[in-house]
């Protein structure tokens, strides 16, 4: 069949609309296939036909459709059967499967339908608009899966070009250095054979007097200064640098000679034309054939190692904020999307049931009742899954209202006894501030839960003179210095994911325990501009 050029459900999802939503509709029934395609067609989706399982699978393969509207009663292969093989395909991990049947729609029906790997079960008889707008959701959910996973392709190629570039340039600089102390053991076994290595060296080289005044440059340095040779002779560093670079400069050729060996050190240099430059200098004094004190010295142009370094450094924290950008979109989604479709499902379900009360026998009732009592649990859990990806208390209210209905809603849940001492904030925090606190706040609850076994919680938060203390304290059975440097525990890599957090707001994560008498976990961040990101709240 003809797609449609727009794709109404593909723009709803937040596709472009040249890409509409794929759709593989496999029914035996003729007119049902030719209704439901007809239907989808109006939608925008583009939509392919199978009238059998074989077919299915041939065209699932063929296609990799973004959603398969599927039917569970066909002619040669169980619908069910269909969907096992395609989700058993590792190249088509990224099609979801709605099973749809008006025969097989009792609970264990659906049970067996979601068992062998479909993401949605549908029964019939069902309003148009109702079908529309789960197909809308599910395609809405795959792309989002989709598009996160081949972020994280992305990103985990990036991460390796990026390693194997740093590691190319530190060989390069590790065969660099090798090659500068071969050169200087040379020169001390013959004077021409030094000459000759300033003279051709692939480096910054120089020599200085006691009154700091370049008596030598190499061709390489001459350059890089644009000076000639009569030019550069006996000029000092305050004639040729910024004079605050030039008075570094200075402090640095002192240490080396009031140390009386080689120094090494990295100074950075402004170019206006080429931005900032990182250099890495070896400063060692020398001594003429008449006792006369010199200073030699070479520097290599490190500038990419240190930006690939920073790069480096700078990767976890764009994951971080990567992932808060896709929690906080799936948990709108999640609240804005499927738990009102869920919510609107269980009001028309309390309209069936009040009608079944007087035209049912108790059977049905039952069975309303039952599938009501699902759907209640199917909202309860979207909605928590929405608050754990993002709460709304964060957003609207600040770390401190969060911090609170997080404790109340711990304490309604499990058996712990939770205390709040949370200091009341005049300003709200920084926003990345206050979701780093809150993320630390999470992983450290989770610890406690699953491997503390403890019966008390405490959730402090301190105004400092210069930052915030979250400390989140327990009377579990706390564990020693080997456990926490165990790196395939799961406790350890929470305490990894809290130092990082902590990390990119300029802050720390301390861990107090003791073997059976609790620990404490105690988070700072800073306030002041000067001591992290956040600004003074």
């Amino acid at each position: 069949m003809d797609p449609v050029p727009e794709s109404k459900v593909a723009a709803r999802a937040g596709a472009p609309a040249a890409a509409p939503a794929r759709l593989l509709v496999v029914d035996d029934e003729p007119d049902n296939l030719e209704l439901l395609c007809r239907l989808f067609q109006r939608h925008g989706c583009e939509v392919f036909a199978a009238a059998n399982g074989q077919d299915a699978l041939r065209l699932a393969g063929e296609l990799k459709p973004d959603l398969l509207l599927l039917d569970v009663m066909l002619p040669d292969v169980n619908g069910r059967e269909v969907c096992r093989r395609i989700k058993s395909n590792p190249a088509l991990g990224d099609v979801f499967i709605a099973l749809i049947s008006s025969i097989e729609i009792s609970s264990d029906s659906k049970v067996a339908g979601l068992e062998c790997g479909a993401d949605e079960y549908i029964t019939r008889p069902i309003a148009n608009k109702e079908l529309v707008a789960r197909v809308d959701a599910l395609i809405r959910i795959q792309r989002a899966f989709t598009a996160r996973r081949l972020a994280e392709e992305r990103l985990a190629q990036l991460n390796q070009t990026l390693e194997q570039r740093v590691l190319e340039r530190t060989a390069e600089l590790a065969f660099a250095n090798e090659q500068l102390r071969a050169e200087m053991a040379a020169r001390r076994a013959s004077e021409e054979r030094f000459a000759a290595f300033m003279e051709h060296a692939p480096v910054f080289a120089w020599i200085k007097d006691e009154r700091f005044r370049y008596v030598y440059m190499n061709p390489r340095a001459r350059r890089f200064l644009r000076r000639s040779v009569e030019s550069a002779a006996l000029v000092t560093d305050f004639g040729l640098f910024p004079r605050a670079h030039a008075r570094q400069i200075r402090a640095h050729d002192q240490a080396a000679l009031a140390r009386g060996t080689s120094v090494e050190v990295m100074e950075d240099l402004t170019e206006p034309a080429r931005g900032p430059r990182h250099v890495w200098v070896l400063r060692f004094p020398l001594k003429d054939a008449g006792g006369r004190q010199f200073l030699g010295g070479m520097a290599v142009d490190v500038t990419e190692k240190v930006r690939a370094e920073e790069a480096l450094r700078a990767l976890p924290h764009r994951i971080i904020a990567a992932q808060e950008g896709e929690r906080r979109r799936v948990a709108r989604e999640l609240h804005d999307g499927v738990s009102q479709l869920l919510a609107s499902v269980r009001f028309r379900l309390l309209a069936v049931e009040g009608w079944l009360h007087d035209h049912a026998d108790d059977t049905l009732r039952r069975e309303v009742s039952r599938a009501k009592s699902h759907l209640a649990s199917a909202l309860r859990e979207v909605r928590d899954i929405s608050h754990n990806l993002r709460p709304r208390e964060l957003d609207d209210l600040g770390l401190v209202a969060a911090l609170q209905s997080a404790a109340e809603e711990l304490a309604g849940r499990s058996k712990l006894r939770v205390a709040c001492r949370l200091a009341r904030l005049r300003h709200r925090l920084p926003p990345e501030l206050e979701l780093a606190l809150y993320r630390i706040f999470q992983e450290a609850v989770t610890n406690v839960i699953k491997h503390a076994g403890a019966t008390r919680i405490t959730v402090e938060l301190e105004r400092e003179v210069d930052g915030v203390l979250l400390r989140i304290a327990d009377d579990g059975c706390g564990f020693t210095a080997a456990r926490k440097r165990t790196g395939g525990s799961r406790s350890s890599l929470g305490l990894v994911n809290m130092r990082e957090r902590a990390e990119f707001i300029g802050g720390t994560v301390t861990v107090k325990s003791v073997p059976r008498e609790g620990s404490v976990i105690e988070a700072w961040a800073p306030l002041s501009p000067a001591r992290g990101k956040a600004k003074q709240a």
